[in-house]
């Protein structure tokens, strides 16, 4: 298909292409760097629930800087790699490990939400923030482990995975020898997505019994039964970007080989992925919102909404 297309046109392709990955990266960072400077410089924001969005951030963060805006975008400008085979491959496999620890955050995330709905008493056991520091920290030096054993047993094989500036996607190697031993993503993507549904739907019917149960309630419980609801809107929509990628991955991109079509069905929506899931934790986020109603909403409104957010935060 791009031996179909005038060297302009290719060109043109290329820049409209890396104009959307530079500002998409950089909206992404900006909603992610948000979430990371709230957690940090806002005590009342450091929940185990905003320790894994901010470990999230992260490496929604890491993946935008480093494997886009710092590999991507100057090769689709180019029209050539400046890097070298190995530091292409490394980028990339690491960016998809870190991507794969981002649905596990996922998961964690969903598992939070499941603690404190069934085993409300036993969550600040389970889930305070030092045992999930813990957790976080073991999830991340077992990624880390991970990818660099990958790293080391195909990089001596000549076992390349580039970005491809022609394609607007990166193109595994799928010579026989660099997937020998090497587990199906696919299969550990189904039981990941498997698990999620199954602990939502358990999550979405205790919340709507419970928010049922509460309607007459005012108070504190009222405001506990909100801010769970909220909680878990933010977690259905977070998944359900996960979901998007995955059918644009394993099934969209079949539709054309057209190189538009491959930027956005691998390339744009991956990256999208990362941005977004960034907005949607800003936009959730308690800190933000009550600097939203302070900004544009009277005063009864931001002194009515800031109690709810400092009782409820630990639920």
């Amino acid at each position: 298909m791009v031996s179909n297309l005038t060297e302009v046109e290719f060109t043109t392709l290329n820049y409209v292409a890396s104009i959307l990955m530079i500002m998409n990266g950089i909206f992404g960072v900006i909603c992610n760097a948000s979430v990371i400077y709230i957690f940090i410089c806002e005590p009342s924001e450091r929940t185990s629930f905003n320790l894994i969005c901010a470990y999230r951030s992260i490496g929604n963060s890491v993946i935008l800087v480093w494997g886009f805006i710092g590999t991507f975008v100057p090769i689709t400008l180019k029209e050539s790699s400046s890097f070298s085979n190995v530091y292409e491959t490394i980028v990339i496999i690491s960016c998809n490990n870190i991507y794969i620890a981002v649905q596990y955050c996922g998961l964690l995330i969903a598992l939070n939400r499941f603690c404190a709905m069934f085993f409300p008493l036993w969550y600040a056991k389970f889930f305070s923030i030092k045992i999930t520091f813990v957790i976080v920290v073991f999830h991340f030096a077992l990624k880390l482990a991970d990818n660099i054993y990958y790293l080391v047993t195909i990089l001596p094989k000549d076992c390349y995975t580039l970005f491809s500036y022609k394609t607007l996607s990166w193109i595994p190697n799928m010579d026989p020898k660099c997937h020998n031993g090497i587990p199906n993503p696919f299969n550990n993507t189904a039981i990941l997505l498997i698990l999620l549904i199954v602990m939502n739907v358990a999550t979405f019917s205790r919340i709507y019994f419970f928010f049922k149960s509460t309607e007459t309630e005012q108070g504190e419980m009222r405001r506990k039964s909100r801010k769970n609801n909220l909680l878990f809107s933010q977690t259905v929509f977070q998944d359900a970007i996960m979901l998007i990628d995955m059918l644009f991955t394993f099934k969209l991109s079949e539709i054309s080989k057209q190189r538009y079509w491959t930027f956005i069905s691998v390339t744009l929506v991956w990256q999208c992925v990362h941005s977004i899931d960034g907005f949607v934790m800003v936009m959730f986020n308690e800190r933000l919102s009550l600097l939203k109603s302070r900004l544009f909403g009277s005063r009864e409104e931001a002194s009515h909404t800031n109690p709810q957010i400092w009782v409820s935060v630990r639920h």
